[in-house]
């Protein structure tokens, strides 16, 4: 249940960065051929590196802070 709670969010925000990175690289009149979705398919990985590095951020000083209140 873990895996299917942790995958679909994953999946959505890398899909969501997809969507706008070949949304982009066509009104930026790339070749329509394999451009765009290299393009989309690097835009919603590295949207989803950063909402994991943010969220881990987000977590650490959380744990920081309970460590630091105790």
């Amino acid at each position: 249940m873990f895996v299917l709670v942790a995958a679909v969010p994953a999946l959505l925000v890398v899909v969501l960065g997809y969507v706008a990175g070949y949304a982009v690289a066509q009104w930026l009149g790339a070749d329509p051929g394999r451009v765009p979705e290299a393009v989309g398919w690097t835009t919603g990985v590295l949207l989803l590196a950063v909402v994991v590095r943010l969220l881990v951020g987000l977590w650490r000083r959380r744990a920081a802070e309970d460590a630091h209140q105790k």
